[in-house]
């Protein structure tokens, strides 16, 4: 009964869990896969960010030059139907009360200010600066055909605006102003990109975004 009882014990201590050897092997294993696998994803989604802004600007571009070819002109009438008065738009259900952006920029301070408007009030309905009625012309050949978006414009993958420096769609200087963009700040919430937009002016840093237009 002793030996069958020793060889009972022994087939038991055979089959006991792991060691603390081998559970520290293990963890250390683990640890060693997260360390190399949590970058990778956090790589991808950051890829994936950017893939999302690249194609909301090429449609929230696509809809700009809807509206330009009904009006003949960009959206940059202001509540009292003045053309070219808005210098920047910016995209979302909602103009921000604070700076949601990493620094300041011409683009942010004419968007906060008087000559800035939400893009939705402009090709969503027709109502720039919550204008009491239509500011666009509703009939004749060049009219107001909107509602230009599907529902209100997006934030950016960062949950910022996108914004659009209009003003280069009409403003006459020598050199600046010449290139309007639909922009994203990109993953540092800082514009890079100039406002001055001259004839070269192209996207800087890690702004994302698609030029609309340029004038000669």
């Amino acid at each position: 009964m002793d030996k069958a009882a020793e060889r009972v014990r022994s087939r038991r201590a055979g089959q006991s869990g792991f060691t603390l050897v081998e559970v520290i092997v293990v963890l250390s294993v683990v640890l060693l896969l997260t360390g190399i696998a949590v970058p990778m994803i956090s790589s991808y989604m950051e890829d994936g960010r950017r893939a999302r802004a690249e194609a909301e600007c090429k449609v929230i571009g696509a809809s700009m030059i809807s509206f330009y070819k009904d009006i003949g002109s960009y959206p940059t009438r202001n509540s009292g139907s003045t053309n070219n008065f808005i210098y920047s738009l910016f995209t979302g259900a909602t103009m921000p009360t604070t700076n949601p952006w990493s620094g300041g920029h011409n683009w942010i301070t004419w968007g906060m200010g008087n000559r800035g408007d939400l893009l939705n009030n402009h090709l969503m309905i027709n109502r720039p600066q919550n204008a009491a009625g239509a500011a666009y012309p509703t009939t004749g050949s060049m009219r107001w055909r909107g509602p230009y978006t599907n529902g209100s414009s997006p934030l950016d993958p960062w949950g910022r605006p996108y914004v659009i420096n209009v003003v280069s769609g009409f403003f006459q200087n020598a050199t600046n102003y010449k290139r309007l963009w639909v922009v994203s700040a990109g993953p540092n919430g800082i514009f890079d990109t100039s406002a001055n937009a001259t004839a070269t002016t192209n996207l800087a840093g890690d702004d994302i975004g698609m030029m609309v237009s340029q004038q000669p």
